[in-house]
């Protein structure tokens, strides 16, 4: 892909994610700011490392939209104390469900979490498999329980954008796709004493 269509789907997302402020301020923090973000992290380490390829550029601009995304939602929770609410048969009780068990603290903290170790680019590889069954919940009830036209907008992308970087980032999960796996509980010992400086390596008589 060149470099001339590489910016006008950048601009394209920046302009988009600029028309979020026309919803509403929160809309632009959940979903517009991050994406801008997400077109500067590409842009910037691109200028930084000659080569960076076209796969490296959209991993920056998924991980970075959805590290924001995430950790806006966590923060929003934390500072407004906003328990969401559906106005709907059975998407209602269910989110009434999971406030009555006190289960949002949890979630939205493991969003943020998530978030920043997506913004870090630390741990990414883990950061998306612990947010897997958030998002495959949230596309779920949006796509398929209310299926509301602004729940079909936003239910695919938040389980689309964490499949399409584990998708990215494939190779890392490779190891766990072993379809007979042997325990192998001697790598811990390894790694821990490699840690400690520990040699791993017999000793000899003194």
């Amino acid at each position: 892909m060149g470099a001339t269509v590489k910016t006008v789907i950048g601009g394209a997302i920046i302009a988009a994610g600029l028309t979020f402020n026309l919803l509403s301020f929160d809309s632009f923090l959940f979903f517009g700011l991050p994406m801008i973000a997400g077109v500067a992290a590409a842009f910037w380490n691109t200028r930084r490392h000659p080569g960076y390829s076209t796969a490296e550029q959209t991993a920056d601009l998924l991980r970075v939209y959805m590290g924001g995304h995430l950790l806006w939602s966590c923060l929003r929770y934390w500072m407004s104390d906003l328990q969401p609410a559906i106005n709907h048969p059975v998407g209602g009780p269910f989110v009434e469900s999971l406030v009555a068990m006190h289960a949002f603290p949890a979630i939205k903290t493991i969003e943020g979490f998530v978030g920043v170790l997506l913004l870090v680019n630390r741990f990414v590889p883990l950061a998306l498999v612990v947010e897997i069954p958030t998002a495959v919940t949230i596309f779920y009830l949006n796509t398929f329980v209310t299926a509301r036209l602004s729940g079909i907008l936003t239910g695919p992308p938040e389980l689309g954008v964490n499949v399409a970087l584990m998708l990215l980032y494939f190779e890392h999960y490779r190891p766990m796709l072993a379809g007979q796996a042997r325990v192998a509980p001697h790598h811990l010992i390894r790694l821990n004493r490699r840690a400690n400086g520990i040699s791993s390596a017999p000793q000899g008589p003194n």
